[in-house]
C-alpha cells in the first residue's frame, strides 16, 4: 500500500513538474502554450525537433526551464548609389535576405561582401558603407569607375608576344592570373624554373569599345568615358637562373615532348615540394602512355635538371577483346570506354564495374565478368574480357517494400528505366503515404527473363493529430483542408510547402512532420510575414496585334487574410483592358481556389468594335487528378461600327446584358504503357447565358490533349477542341460566335478569317467549331523544344468535317530563367485567301 501511495505521489509530482516548464525568451504567449503542451505529451527529444521546425535554433534546456534566444531579423535590404548593378544582384552578393538573423558581425561582413563583389567586377575604388535602421539594412555605395585592362606589358625580360585588347578586359583577379600564368609558363619552358612575377598597373587615357556580353546594361554604362578607366597591366619578371633540362630513360619523342610540357606547367620553382609534385604528375602521364610501374626521379645539380625515368615495360599496342556468351564479338565494344591506365595497372575490379554497368544500362541485369586475361607479348598487350551477359530482362511488377505498386509492365530493365520508374512510383504513392525517401533496393527474379523491381522507402500512414504554428490564421487554414481527409501524405505536405513558397509574404518558412504515435503525427509550420508586393509584366508580338504590352501589380495577404489583390492592364493596337481581382490560394490545387474580379475591355475587330464590362466570381476544387469549376458573372457588351450586310446587321443588337454560369470539369494525368509514356488531359465546359430582353443560349466546349513520349527527347502532341452554341441567330453577340485564327488556333490565319461569312465575305462566325492539332517536338536541351505542326479546323453553322482549313508550321518553345519564349511560323495550305502565313513571337515573365 505504501509503495502504491509512493508511486501515485511520485507520478503526480512528475506530471506537475513537466507541466510547469518555464519558457524564457522573445516568444508570444500563444506559442508558449503550444510548446508546453507538446513538451508535456512528447518529452524533450521531440520538443527539440519541434523548436527547430518553428525556427528557434538557439535554445537551452535547464531542468524545467527552456531558454530561447531569438535574434533580431532583417526587415528589409536597400541600396543607394548603385548605377551598374540591380538591387537584387547586390542583395545576393551581400548574402542578406529578409528574415535572416542579425548578429554583431552581420553588418560589417555584408558590407565587405558587397565591396568585394564590386572589386571582382573591376570597380577597384568602390566604397561601400552600411547602417541599420530598425532592422532595415541600408547600403550606401560610391561605385567609382570600372577599371578595364587595355594592354599588358612585360618588363625586365624579353617576351615574344604583345597584349593589346581591342575590347578591353575587366580588371579582375581571374584575368590577371590567366595572363600571368601564360607568361610564367613561357619562361619555364625556356629553362627559368625559379621565375617570379610582380603585377602592378598604371592608369592611361586609352579609350576603346567595351562590350560586356554577360551584362549588356553594364556595357552601355561602361562604354562611356566617364564610367570607365583604362589601365595598363605591368608584369615585372624575375627570371632567376637558367637550367638545362635532360630526360633520361625515354626514347619516345612524342612522350618526351609531353613530359617537357608537363614539367613547364608544374615545376613552379626548384623546391622540394614542387619537385616531388612534378614527379607524381609525370608518373601519371607515363602510366596513361602505356608505361608499366613508372618511377620518376628529378635531380637538380648545379644548373641542370635531370629527369630519370625507370619503368617495368611499355605497351605500344593495346587490344581489348570482349568475349561474350552469346552476343556478337563487336557488340558494345566501342561503348565500354575503358581507360588504358586501368588495363596497364591491371585494375580488374574497376574494369568489371565499367563493363557490368554498361550492360545493365542495356538491360542485362545479371551480367557478370567471369575472367580477365592479360597477355603481354613483345610490347603488345592483349586483354581478353570474358563476359557472361545472360539475357535482357523485362520488369514485371514493381514493389515499394512489400507493397505492389505497378504490375506486368514488360519494360526492359535498364538503369535508365529504373530511374524513370522511380519517379513514376513516387508520384503513385505520394497521395496515399507520407515518406521522406525512396531508393532502388534490388531485383527479384520471378521467371525466365522477368524480374520484379523493389524500391525501399520509409512509408508511413499518419492521421493529423495537431497543427502547431504561431500563425493562427495559417493553422485554421490547414486544419480546414484536412477536415474531410485527415491523412497526412507526401503530396499534401509538398503542396503545403509549395503554397508557402508561392506566398511572397512568407519568409523563412518550413513545414515539418513529427510522428506522435504509430499512426498519428503533428504538422509544424513556421515562417513570418514580410513585405507583400509584386510587380510583373511582359510583352508579345504578332503580325495582327503588333506589340501587346501587359503589366500588373499584386499585393499579398491583403486585409490580414490569405487573399491577394491583383491589378492587370494590357495594351495593343487592337485591345485595351483593365482587370481587378481578389483571390486566394488553395495549396491542394494548382490554381486559385476562388477569384472575384472586375474587368473592362475595348477591342477593335476587322468589322466591328465592342466594349465589355464584366464582374465574376469563380470557385475551383481539385480532387485527385480531377478539377471542377463553378462560377457566375454579369456582363454588358456594346457594339459599334458593324460593317456587315444590312440583312445581317438588322438581326444584331448594339447592346447586350448577360448573366453567365460557367461550369467546368476536367482531368489530367500520365500513364506508363508497355512501350511509351503518355500524358493526357480533358476538360468539358458548359456555360448557360441568360439575356435580358433576348433569347438565352448555352455554349459548350470539349478540349482534349494527348502527349506521347516515345523516348527521352521526342514527344508528339495531339489536340482536339470542339465547341457548340445552342442557338444560331442574332441573339448571340458576335464575340461569342466562334471564329478560328490568331496565335492560339490556326496560326496562319487572322482572328476572323475562319467562320461563316455574309455575301460580301465578312466573317461573322459559326455556331460550332472543330479543331485538330498534330505536332512533333524534339528537345534541343532542357525545356527547349523545336518541331513542326499541322492544324485543321473550321467554324461553321452545320457540322461538316470535309471542308476545313489547314496550315502547317514550325514552333520553338523554351522555358528559361528569364521567362517563357515562343516562336512560330505557320503557312496556310488550304482555306482562306485573306492570309497565307504568320509569324509569332511571344514572351512572358514575372520579375
Amino acid at each position: 500500500m505504501r509503495v502504491f501511495l509512493f508511486l501515485t505521489v511520485f507520478s503526480f509530482l512528475f506530471l506537475t513538474n513537466v507541466f510547469s516548464l518555464e519558457i524564457q525568451g522573445n516568444i508570444d504567449n500563444e506559442m508558449k502554450v503550444q510548446i508546453k503542451k507538446f513538451y508535456s505529451e512528447n518529452g524533450r527529444s521531440k520538443t527539440e525537433k519541434l523548436l527547430n521546425y518553428l525556427g528557434y535554433h538557439f535554445f537551452t534546456f535547464n531542468r524545467n526551464q527552456l531558454i530561447i534566444s531569438n535574434p533580431e531579423r532583417v526587415d528589409d535590404v536597400a541600396f543607394h548609389g548603385n548605377l551598374i548593378f540591380l538591387n537584387n544582384t547586390l542583395q545576393g552578393a551581400s548574402g542578406l535576405a529578409k528574415g535572416d538573423p542579425i548578429y554583431p558581425e552581420t553588418l560589417e561582413n555584408s558590407a565587405e561582401k558587397v565591396r568585394k563583389y564590386y572589386f571582382r567586377n573591376g570597380y577597384r575604388n568602390a566604397k561601400v558603407s552600411a547602417n541599420i535602421f530598425d532592422n532595415d539594412f541600408v547600403f550606401r555605395i560610391r561605385e567609382g569607375k570600372r577599371f578595364l585592362i587595355t594592354d599588358i606589358n612585360v618588363k625586365n625580360a624579353a617576351y615574344p608576344e604583345s597584349f593589346n585588347f581591342l575590347n578591353p578586359k575587366i580588371f579582375d583577379g581571374k584575368i590577371v592570373n590567366t595572363y600571368v600564368k601564360k607568361i610564367e609558363n613561357y619562361f619555364r619552358s625556356n629553362g627559368y624554373f625559379n621565375v617570379s612575377t610582380d603585377v602592378t598597373y598604371s592608369k592611361n587615357d586609352k579609350y576603346t569599345f567595351f562590350l560586356n556580353i554577360n551584362n549588356p546594361v553594364s556595357s552601355v554604362m561602361s562604354v562611356l568615358p566617364n564610367f570607365h578607366q583604362g589601365v595598363s597591366l605591368i608584369v615585372s619578371v624575375e627570371k632567376g637562373e637558367k637550367f638545362s633540362l635532360r630526360i633520361e630513360g625515354i626514347e619516345d619523342e612524342e612522350t618526351e615532348t609531353l613530359m617537357r610540357n608537363e614539367i613547364s606547367k608544374n615545376l613552379k620553382g626548384i623546391s622540394t615540394f614542387n619537385v616531388r609534385y612534378t614527379e607524381g604528375e609525370l608518373e601519371k602521364l607515363l602510366r596513361e602512355k602505356g608505361y608499366i610501374n613508372p618511377h620518376v626521379v628529378i635531380i637538380v645539380k648545379e644548373r641542370k635538371i635531370i629527369v630519370d625515368v625507370d619503368y617495368g615495360e611499355k605497351f605500344v599496342i593495346t587490344k581489348v577483346n570482349f568475349i561474350y556468351n552469346s552476343l556478337p564479338v563487336n557488340k558494345l565494344s566501342d561503348e565500354f570506354d575503358i581507360n588504358r591506365s586501368l588495363l596497364y595497372s591491371k585494375n580488374e575490379n574497376a574494369v568489371k564495374r565499367i563493363v557490368t554497368d554498361k550492360l545493365y544500362s542495356k538491360g542485362y541485369v545479371y551480367a557478370k565478368v567471369q575472367d580477365i586475361n592479360f597477355i603481354n607479348k613483345n610490347g603488345k598487350l592483349a586483354v581478353d574480357i570474358i563476359i557472361n551477359e545472360g539475357d535482357i530482362y523485362k520488369i514485371d511488377d514493381v514493389f515499394v517494400n512489400d507493397k505492389e505498386i505497378l504490375d506486368n509492365l514488360q519494360r526492359t530493365a535498364t538503369s535508365k528505366e529504373v530511374s524513370n520508374l522511380l519517379g513514376i512510383v513516387r508520384s503513385n504513392i505520394n497521395s496515399e503515404y507520407y515518406f521522406t525517401s525512396i531508393t532502388f533496393d534490388r531485383f527479384i527474379m520471378d521467371k525466365d527473363n522477368g524480374v520484379d523491381l523493389v524500391f525501399k522507402s520509409d512509408l508511413s500512414q499518419f492521421r493529423l493529430n495537431r497543427v502547431i504554428s504561431s500563425d493562427e490564421n495559417l493553422k485554421n487554414f490547414v486544419r480546414e483542408h484536412f477536415f474531410d481527409n485527415p491523412e497526412i501524405t507526401k503530396v499534401k505536405i509538398d503542396s503545403l510547402k509549395n503554397f508557402l513558397a508561392r506566398q511572397k509574404n512568407y519568409i523563412n518558412y518550413s513545414v515539418g512532420v513529427i510522428p506522435i504515435s504509430e499512426n498519428k503525427a503533428d504538422i509544424v509550420l513556421s515562417g513570418r510575414k514580410g513585405e507583400a508586393n509584386e510587380i510583373f509584366g511582359g510583352f508579345a508580338y504578332d503580325d495582327i496585334e503588333q506589340f501587346n504590352v501587359f503589366a500588373g501589380y499584386r499585393r499579398f495577404d491583403i486585409f490580414g487574410t490569405a487573399h491577394h489583390f491583383q491589378i492587370l492592364t494590357s495594351y495593343s493596337s487592337r485591345e485595351k483592358s483593365l482587370t481587378l481581382s481578389l483571390g486566394s490560394d488553395n495549396f491542394f490545387a494548382p490554381n486559385l481556389a476562388n477569384i472575384y474580379s472586375l474587368g473592362w475591355k475595348k477591342r477593335d475587330e476587322d468589322n466591328f468594335e465592342y466594349e465589355q464590362l464584366k464582374a465574376s466570381i469563380q470557385f475551383f476544387k481539385t480532387s485527385s487528378s480531377f478539377r471542377y469549376g463553378l462560377g457566375v458573372y454579369a456582363e454588358e457588351l456594346n457594339f459599334t461600327g458593324l460593317t456587315y450586310e444590312k440583312d445581317f446587321t438588322e438581326k444584331l443588337s448594339d447592346e447586350y446584358k448577360l448573366i453567365g454560369i460557367p461550369v467546368s470539369a476536367g482531368s489530367s494525368g500520365s500513364y506508363l504503357g508497355p512501350v511509351v509514356e503518355v500524358e493526357y488531359s480533358a476538360e468539358a465546359k458548359i456555360k448557360p447565358l441568360f439575356q435580358i430582353d433576348q433569347n438565352s443560349f448555352i455554349t459548350g466546349e470539349l478540349n482534349t490533349m494527348l502527349k506521347i513520349y516515345p523516348d527521352d527527347r521526342f514527344r508528339f502532341k495531339l489536340k482536339s477542341d470542339f465547341g457548340y452554341i445552342s442557338r444560331n441567330n442574332g441573339d448571340i453577340p458576335l464575340n461569342y460566335r466562334y471564329t478560328l485564327g490568331g496565335p492560339y488556333r490556326m496560326k496562319a490565319f487572322d482572328y476572323r478569317d475562319i467562320g461563316s461569312e455574309d455575301e460580301e465575305g465578312n466573317v461573322y462566325g459559326g455556331s460550332r467549331f472543330y479543331y485538330f492539332l498534330f505536332g512533333a517536338e524534339y528537345e534541343l536541351r532542357n525545356n527547349v523544344y523545336i518541331g513542326p505542326f499541322v492544324e485543321y479546323g473550321n467554324a461553321i453553322d452545320q457540322w461538316d468535317f470535309s471542308n476545313g482549313y489547314t496550315d502547317i508550321g514550325i514552333a520553338l518553345t523554351a522555358d528559361t530563367m528569364l521567362g517563357s519564349i515562343g516562336i512560330s511560323f505557320a503557312y496556310e495550305t488550304v482555306g482562306s485567301s485573306k492570309s497565307d502565313s504568320a509569324f509569332y513571337l511571344t514572351f512572358s515573365s514575372s520579375f
